[in-house]
């Protein structure tokens, strides 16, 4: 809480001195205040490409902008935020890096793809802060962000996030620290892009509750008396998790062209500059390391599959040099056609090791991969891209990835309809540390096939209607995953998954009612289990008053099928499957008033008040892992301009 304050401190006091205004001359004149202009784009890690984002002015439901829920609509989780989960919807999951033991913590992870750079003619910040009671059990969120243009072409900005949730439940506390700094520099030739981030997770381990019946049903194990959740036995304490990720990324441009002269109009010209082609050149180093730490473990929590028993304090690390110098040529370069080409070469220096036992293992490679793009990315009627790259050199060789995206806007009346659609075929080789791993309780040696993927989407939408429909599907071969020992295995043959999304918000009158459902067919329910259907649902009476406030009062619920869901392993993080304990069939309601004056936002809400409600009380995540019983929520966002 110390460095929190010293930095909160120190983010008022930059604000306030390149905020402060300029001495008035001698000469009283009025003063015009600059309207305020910012904007919000992310870039691709290859070849620098902007694509514009909205800038965080959500309003409506806002009391459910979290990381947890913006990542999915269902999670497998301990449900304290920070803590590592795992998307239920299979298109939702993400693999942010080519470490293993990051994928539990995606839903957080900052990387310089979901880095939001700026341009604003005046300092810009926002502030958020989150809470969740009873006392002594807050889950408290902060984020600070700052940017501010020194001259047109020059950003720089910084964010800081903070979490601690102490957790409902013993032994479930977590503490997440995450941001770091950006800088954007783009003139005529010349464009640059620069991330320092940095990712600390640690997470306090309790392996679930120890008995389902103090949830399932509470008078069996008290009778009449009454218990917080605190008071549950847990399986696992004195464990914890440690996750640390940073990451250096620099990605620059210069663009070769000609100045051509636009006509204006009947009486005037202006030139611009037309790029035709361009040398890129991106370095990244990222550095992740896993940690984990126990004094002692119930010889029973893994019945027999864990190898010892005693003390552990295992790690693994991982880090990556990546270079990538690029060519391209612009659209303009083709008149008749009117699409962009690139190509590049990418060298990547990895580490990998393992300390185990007071040993250290550790080895190299070099990985040298080849790729060529083409792109249509002007014009509103039709934009596409087909990509194709390939390993050449070292354990990956051979490796490939073969994508393609379209997508198509036209116009019926006043809506504008969208259709976007892909392919992609991709030959992987698994993760190092699923091929071999060594660790106080688990050790493997595998030498797993590629893995083969063929997946293919479509969506149709109606923005102004707030409405959306997709499709996707998707074949692997070699499917590898977490059996019920918590061990890696290779499915041989295939396994498909199908889905399919709706969208759809209606209103009527100043009622609201936002629908969001997923269903989901998996072709191998036994290593690959699914619900077969999800749903986040919001029924809200939104209205405005004084014609500055904005009102939003309603309920949310989120439910899925059940199906036998996996379990956390905390000695690795990963999730294996299981087919003993069914989860989900259960609804959970929140309640919640939403407001919004001028440049504020804050929100009071009553999560999961329907707890016990007609006796039900199934309200887990995973197997021993119980969501949060009912708390009280609230939340306040401040964006100045200054």
């Amino acid at each position: 809480m110390k460095k929190l304050g010293l930095f909160c401190a120190g983010l008022l006091l930059f604000a306030t001195v390149f905020g402060q205004p300029q001495k008035e001359s001698a000469t009283p004149q009025k003063k015009v205040l600059p309207k305020s202009e910012v904007r919000n784009w992310r870039i691709d890690e290859r070849f620098g490409f902007k694509d514009s984002v909205a800038v965080d002015t959500l309003i409506t439901s806002y009391q459910d902008n979290n990381p947890v829920n913006n990542y999915s609509i269902a999670n497998s989780w301990n449900g304290n935020l920070g803590s590592p989960l795992q998307s239920k919807i299979y298109f939702d999951r993400t693999n942010k890096t080519d470490y293993l033991f990051s994928l539990p913590y995606d839903a957080y992870v900052i990387t310089p793809e979901d880095v939001s750079f700026f341009s604003t003619n005046i300092p810009y910040s926002h502030l958020v802060y989150r809470s969740a009671l009873p006392k002594y059990s807050e889950e408290d969120y902060f984020k600070a962000l700052l940017t501010m243009n020194a001259n047109k072409r020059l950003n720089v900005g910084g964010l800081f996030n903070y979490i601690y949730a102490r957790g409902q439940y013993a032994n479930q506390a977590a503490d997440m620290k995450n941001g770091g700094f950006w800088m954007s520099y783009e003139n005529k030739h010349y464009s640059g892009n620069a991330v320092i981030m940095f990712n600390r997770f640690r997470n306090y381990e309790n392996g679930g509750i120890s008995d389902s019946t103090f949830i399932l049903n509470p008078q069996a194990v008290v009778g009449s008396a009454t218990f917080a959740p605190k008071d549950i036995p847990t399986r696992l304490n004195d464990v914890i998790s440690d996750y640390n990720n940073d990451i250096y990324f620099y990605n620059q441009r210069y663009r070769f062209g000609k100045d051509v002269e636009i006509q204006v109009n009947e009486d005037s010209v202006k030139k611009e500059f037309l790029p035709i082609s361009s040398i890129v050149h991106a370095i990244k180093f990222e550095y992740a390391r896993k940690r984990y730490h126990e004094r002692t473990v119930p010889t029973d929590f893994y019945d027999s599959t864990y190898l010892n028993t005693s003390y552990t304090n295992d790690s693994s690390c991982y880090w990556s040099l990546k270079n990538t110098v690029g060519f391209t040529l612009e659209e303009d370069f083709n008149k008749v056609l009117r699409f962009g080409l690139e190509t590049f070469v990418e060298y990547d220096l990895r580490y990998h090791a393992l300390v185990f036992d007071s040993l250290k293992k550790g080895y190299y490679e070099n990985l040298l991969k080849v790729g060529l793009q083409i792109a249509k990315r002007k014009g509103k009627v039709l934009t596409y891209d087909a990509r194709g790259e390939v390993y050449v050199l070292g354990p990956k060789a051979g490796e490939f990835n073969l994508m393609g995206n379209v997508y198509t806007i036209f116009r019926v009346k006043k809506d504008e309809l969208r259709l976007d659609g892909g392919v992609g075929f991709h030959n992987e080789t698994v993760s190092n540390f699923v091929e071999n791993y060594s660790s106080n309780h688990f050790r493997w040696d595998n030498h797993f096939k590629n893995k083969l993927r063929f997946n293919a989407k479509v969506r149709f939408s109606v923005p102004t209607r707030g409405i959306s429909l997709g499709v996707q599907m998707e074949n692997v071969k070699n499917l590898v995953y977490f059996n019920t020992k918590g061990l890696p295995e290779q499915y041989n043959g295939n396994v498909q998954v199908l889905a399919a999304d709706v969208t759809a918000n209606v209103g009527v009158w100043r009622l609201h009612l936002d629908n969001q459902l997923v269903y989901q067919f998996t072709g191998n329910r036994a290593i690959l289990p699914l619900p077969d259907l999800a749903l986040y649902s919001n029924l809200y009476y939104k209205d405005k008053f004084f014609k500055v406030l904005t009102f939003q009062a309603g309920v949310s619920v989120r439910y899925h099928t059940a199906y036998y869901g996996p379990v956390y392993v905390p000695a690795t993080g990963q999730f294996r499957i299981q087919n003993e304990t069914l989860v989900g069939n259960y609804p959970e309601l929140n309640v919640y008033l939403n407001f919004h004056l001028k440049r504020m936002r804050f929100y009071v809400q009553y999560a999961h008040w329907n707890k016990g409600v007609f006796g039900i009380n199934n309200y887990f995540s995973m197997p021993n892992y119980p969501i949060n019983p009912g708390t009280f929520q609230f939340g306040l966002s401040w964006t100045f301009y200054n």
